[in-house]
């Protein structure tokens, strides 16, 4: 080869080294490829001379120029661009090289929902009623920036996924999924709640004589059970179903009782009665030889007389809801009495106790 041919040979080979070398860039696309809904974000690409974007929808064969993406970067959207191919051309030192394609995709989630866990019963009409001492618990399928609401309102500190309801209202949250932070999701449909009135749904007991009671609301039930604590054992004792407990051969197992209702009622709420003790009102003779209780009402004091000597005698005074207050000892001689000034106005059970028997006493104090 001549020193000619050797020296085109050179120059070709060195000219074609140099465009290899210049044309030596590979672009890439980073940025955000997995958008959250409702949001933005940016695709970009390194420092080039010049830019021109291209995207290809999920389903197309070629892709379009995006008529003024001429930037290192390009802002895209939830709606508008996912799921599509985005690619970039660039420009440097006289090459031009097209990117891959890279894949713009988007989260998609769920409607929330609201499981509802804990002991309560169910309206007709979906509402959640809590009976007495029920609690539902709420457990909100979100667990990112949770806010759970009460009535429209916002409920102070309640931001944990799980919310415990005892009270009456109009319930739902709302959060984001932990992928999304920002994507606020609402329940949409308010989860009603009920808190029934312990008082207006609790059995009353009342008695016809000393030996026979009834329930004095019982068309709000439309199931009841009578009980007793046993006389001996102090075990609660299944007695009746019927709507009027007679006692009978019943007083030896449970004596003074004291005697409880269960009832169910229509919502299927279960309430017990407060303690009932049967009572005297007046100097009426029943196991122990009472002549005579005065004065009832009663201011401070209440005086016991008795016809014949009572031995082993003691008392104990119970409140209306069957709270033990007061016991003592009473010498069963001619009269004894008792002192009640400590205590408020309102109505009290005495039970007397002797050898002899037992007596329950209704009081008044005023």
């Amino acid at each position: 080869m001549g020193p000619i041919h050797l020296f085109l040979f050179i120059t070709l080979f060195l000219t074609s080294f140099q465009l290899s070398s210049q044309c030596d860039i590979v672009p890439s696309v980073d940025g955000n490829l997995m958008l959250c809904p409702e949001s933005e974000g940016v695709l970009q690409t390194s420092n080039f001379e010049s830019y021109q974007w291209f995207k290809r929808p999920f389903s197309a064969d070629e892709a379009e120029l995006i008529s003024g993406a001429t930037d290192s970067f390009l802002t895209v959207n939830y709606f508008d661009d996912v799921p599509a191919w985005f690619s970039v051309e660039v420009s440097y030192d006289s090459c031009v090289v097209m990117s891959d394609e890279y894949l713009l995709d988007g989260y998609v989630f769920l409607p929330p929902f609201v499981e509802s866990v804990g002991d309560f019963s169910v309206g007709s009409e979906g509402e959640i009623i809590l009976c007495n001492q029920d609690t539902a618990f709420f457990i909100f399928s979100l667990d990112t920036n949770v806010q759970w609401f009460r009535d429209f309102e916002p409920i102070i500190e309640a931001n944990d996924k799980e919310l415990i309801v005892t009270e009456s209202g109009a319930y739902f949250a709302e959060g984001a999924p932990e992928e999304c932070p920002d994507f606020i999701m609402s329940l949409g449909l308010a989860i009603d709640v009920i808190k029934k009135d312990i008082n207006a749904s609790q059995p009353i007991i009342d008695q016809i004589t000393f030996e026979d009671f009834f329930i004095t609301n019982i068309d709000q039930f439309v199931y009841w059970e009578w009980h007793c604590i046993a006389f001996e054992g102090g075990e609660l004792t299944f007695l009746s179903t019927d709507s009027i407990l007679v006692l009978n051969e019943l007083w030896e197992l449970c004596d003074l009782g004291p005697y409880f209702v269960r009832a169910i009622d229509r919502d299927g709420c279960v309430s017990w009665s407060i303690a009932h003790y049967p009572y005297i009102n007046s100097v009426e003779k029943i196991n122990i030889g009472i002549e005579k209780v005065f004065p009832n009402p009663i201011t401070d004091f209440v005086n016991l007389k008795y016809s014949k000597k009572q031995d082993g005698l003691s008392y104990q005074l119970y409140s209306n809801t069957g709270s033990l207050l007061q016991t003592g000892s009473l010498s069963g001689i001619d009269q004894d009495r008792i002192d009640l000034s400590n205590f408020n106005n309102g109505y009290y059970i005495l039970v007397l106790k002797s050898n002899h028997g037992s007596i329950g006493i209704q009081l008044v104090k005023m």
